[in-house]
């Protein structure tokens, strides 16, 4: 069964579901539709009983460039209802009793890096990278980023990379342990799908309870960690910061605009 939801897509065959992001013209980058209609595959395939395992993967070059900035809000208690709910789509993953598994190409950026962090196995082609530009933006991380990162990459790179606005490849990301897989770009879907069938073949009960005891340990007060990070992300949209570099990013992507229509080319969104 196939469910087209604007610009997210759900298959279910065979105790599987694959949720696709289907934006590649925009790099992925999620809008508030896009990120509703992922709200609501995730809850789908989370209810229902003939799913045991989820693939989460995007069409096109890139995984997910974060959010769409196209239309960002100014006020800060509106920033913060959207962080909430890209939490509760993350939180979901985590707590979902089926195994996730997220297969990333290219940039995972900002919320596309916390959508990859939080499903239990990541697997990535040779040219990901996952991004973390928000203190550039003058805001905090998000989705999760922080308590996502410390938890499966340590408190020590986790800092250096959400301090300096750092990034990863694939390379150092295995090496510093969030993920065993790396394959070559071409192979990513033919693979992510091997290791869904893999998982669908042992047993679903022990699955779920490994899930869950694995949980207990990691992702122990995630839910207090979220609630602060939404806090204190909104106070962060409140800084003159934050106010300065939402002001450059719009006056370069302006230029770029007039740049694109110059060239007669479509500009894409703009990310964080």
């Amino acid at each position: 069964m196939e469910v087209d939801n604007g610009q997210v897509l759900i298959e279910k065959a065979e105790g599987l579901a694959t949720i696709t992001l289907c934006r590649p013209g925009k790099l992925n980058a999620l809008s508030p539709a896009m990120r509703a209609a992922l709200g609501e595959h995730l809850g789908d395939a989370a209810r229902d009983d003939a799913i045991r395992v989820v693939l989460i993967r995007a069409q096109g070059s890139d995984f997910c460039a974060g959010a769409d900035l196209m239309d960002a809000p100014d006020a800060p208690l509106v920033w913060r209802d959207r962080i909430r709910i890209a939490q509760a789509h993350h939180l979901s993953i985590v707590r979902m009793k089926k195994p996730v598994i997220a297969a990333v190409q290219g940039r995972a950026v900002g919320g596309g890096a916390s959508l990859a962090l939080a499903a239990d196995i990541l697997i990535l082609a040779d040219d990901a990278k996952l991004v973390f530009p928000f203190v550039k933006l003058g805001v905090v991380p998000d989705g999760g980023a922080s308590a996502l990162l410390q938890a499966k990459a340590g408190a020590a790179a986790s800092l250096d990379l959400l301090l300096t606005a750092g990034a990863l490849d694939a390379a150092e990301a295995r090496q510093l342990g969030l993920t065993r897989r790396v394959v070559a770009a071409a192979q990513l879907d033919s693979a992510s799908i091997a290791l869904a069938h893999a998982l669908l073949k042992l047993p679903w009960e022990a699955l779920m309870l490994t899930k869950a005891l694995c949980a207990q340990q990691w992702a122990h007060g995630l839910e207090s960690v979220l609630a602060h990070e939404s806090d204190a992300f909104a106070l962060a949209t409140s800084t003159h910061g934050h106010r300065q570099a939402m002001a450059a990013m719009r006056e370069s992507l302006g230029r770029q605009k007039e740049r694109d229509a110059m060239n007669g080319k479509n500009t894409g969104a703009a990310q964080r």
